[in-house]
């Protein structure tokens, strides 16, 4: 991008600079890495938009409107940022409003800091609204598909790739039992799982920590894939064939992978088994206190949300055996 004069970059109004000392704002206020990467990754694209449109440099000179065809861009352009290949397929298609959404709060934030800080005077994003995406209907995976899945680890695992069968297996099983995220999957340690009770240390949003635990076929699954990996120093639980740490993109390609492959259709990849785990949970006497806790929320809106979803499935459940249509035998 072009920075307007000498006097002006040497007054720090470069966006540029401020973007990066946003980010290290966020990090020494204590969030993780990941919510820091996540306000660094979505603020690198408005650069990026920001210089293909030709715009200055200069913070003092953005204003509403081109916030305003920003997030235009965002909602209706399909294919977004320049990215072609491998890993750009979410970019190649329309955004959903809570991607809308989420740009917006990110903006918001970014330029309510530069206004506290005196960069601005007046946040660009103050008389811009985007409505709260409603929350769609939380559908867990039902147990056949997670039985179809399991056995194709199983598969896997008897047939000569037992690294990556009994990995996976594992994987699924905890993700399945603990309703972990993701990002809270692909941090764990080895010194943070005890093999003997089954409990696992997680380490959440605001980097809170927390205890989860998994059951005994989870256990017998995390012992073998940690048998399998033999004798290794990765401090990281989860890793590749080569021994590398998981990302997320990875365990987001193997899950998807493995829909595939068990012929489970629909949408949903990681994220699904945290609202399995949660609706089981609850079906099976949890209380929502509890649920709170496990899932790591910092209050019970989104728990209300699965005892909600519950109530939903529960009825229609009941349904299937009290349809008046039925019970009345109509033809």
């Amino acid at each position: 991008m072009v920075v307007s004069t000498t006097t002006e970059a040497s007054l720090g109004v470069s966006i540029r600079g401020l973007v990066k000392g946003f980010v290290l704002t966020k990090r020494t206020e204590g969030k993780s890495q990941r919510t820091a990467e996540y306000y660094e990754e979505n603020l690198r694209r408005f650069l990026w938009y920001a210089n293909r449109q030709g715009w200055p440099d200069d913070i003092r000179f953005f204003t509403e409107w081109q916030i305003r065809e920003f997030l235009g861009y965002v909602g209706t352009e399909k294919n977004r940022w320049g990215l072609k290949g491998n890993g750009s397929e979410t970019s190649q298609r329309s955004s959903s409003h809570a991607t809308l959404h989420h740009y917006w709060v990110i903006l918001s934030t970014f330029f309510n800091w530069l206004a506290r800080e005196g960069f601005i005077a007046e946040s660009p994003v103050a008389r811009i609204a985007v409505a709260k995406p409603k929350p769609k209907v939380v559908v867990p995976y039902s147990s056949d598909e997670i039985s179809r899945m399991l056995r194709v680890c199983d598969y896997d695992y008897e047939h000569n790739a037992r690294f990556s069968g009994s990995r996976n297996r594992a994987m699924v099983l905890v993700l399945l039992d603990t309703g972990v995220r993701l990002s809270e999957l692909i941090n764990m340690k080895v010194r943070d799982i005890n093999t003997d009770n089954g409990h696992m240390k997680v380490l959440g949003k605001g980097n809170k920590e927390r205890i989860v635990r998994v059951g005994k076929v989870a256990q017998k699954a995390l012992w073998r894939y940690i048998m399998c990996r033999g004798r290794d120093n990765a401090e990281q639980l989860w890793l590749t064939e080569e021994g590398r740490p998981m990302y997320g993109s990875g365990v987001q390609s193997m899950v998807k992978r493995l829909k595939e492959r068990a012929g489970v259709t629909g949408e949903g990849s990681t994220h699904k088994f945290r609202h399995t785990f949660a609706l089981g949970f609850l079906r099976a006497g949890g209380g929502v206190f509890q649920l709170q806790y496990l899932l790591g929320h910092s209050d019970l809106e989104m728990t209300r949300r699965y005892t909600s979803a519950l109530g939903m499935e529960d009825a229609l459940r009941a349904h299937e055996k009290a349809s008046p249509a039925d019970t009345m035998g109509c033809k």
